[in-house]
């Protein structure tokens, strides 16, 4: 009867047809040996917690996370707000420079493409406040002779 089942799988082969039926056996028995290891052992006792002392750490710790520099992700960030930009997708470039800057702060590069976001998107009082503050972080930078321009020029077509 079994063998009546095999007729079709012939064609593949009774060699494969074997191997497979060895490789779900073999299967079967690792889940079954898993299955009864951690079975038998006992699980560690789990800690009861006040939950509203849990929840105040859990938003803790989110908002750490959040903090965490991470120059890798604000680089991607960066190339990604490039794209945007030259696709002309103003609002999207500024997102991605914005969220460079969180895990980058002091990144430059990131400054000068948000503010330069803004001015192409029309909002030259935040592109204003972006150099000013980039100004105001980092005085002696070798490019705030640039920001400076760049905030008598927005001055000067705003006043």
């Amino acid at each position: 009867m079994i063998f009546q089942q095999l007729t079709p799988m012939r064609d593949c082969g009774l060699r494969i047809w074997k191997s497979e039926i060895g490789t779900c056996a073999l299967m079967v028995i690792l889940v079954t040996a898993v299955g009864g290891y951690t079975q038998s052992r006992p699980s560690k006792p789990t800690l009861i917690r006040d939950t509203a002392t849990a929840e105040g750490k859990e938003e803790a710790d989110a908002k750490e996370k959040e903090k965490v520099l991470s120059p890798l992700e604000a680089e991607k960030n960066l190339k990604v707000g490039d794209f945007y930009f030259k696709k002309k997708n103003y609002s999207a470039a500024i997102q991605r420079y914005l969220q460079a800057l969180q895990h980058q702060p002091n990144l430059i590069r990131a400054y000068e493409s948000l503010g330069k976001a803004y001015e192409k998107n029309g909002e030259h009082s935040k592109a204003l406040n972006v150099y000013k503050d980039f100004l105001q972080k980092y005085p002696d930078s070798p490019k705030a002779p640039d920001f400076r321009s760049r905030i008598s020029d927005l001055e000067k077509k705003s006043g």
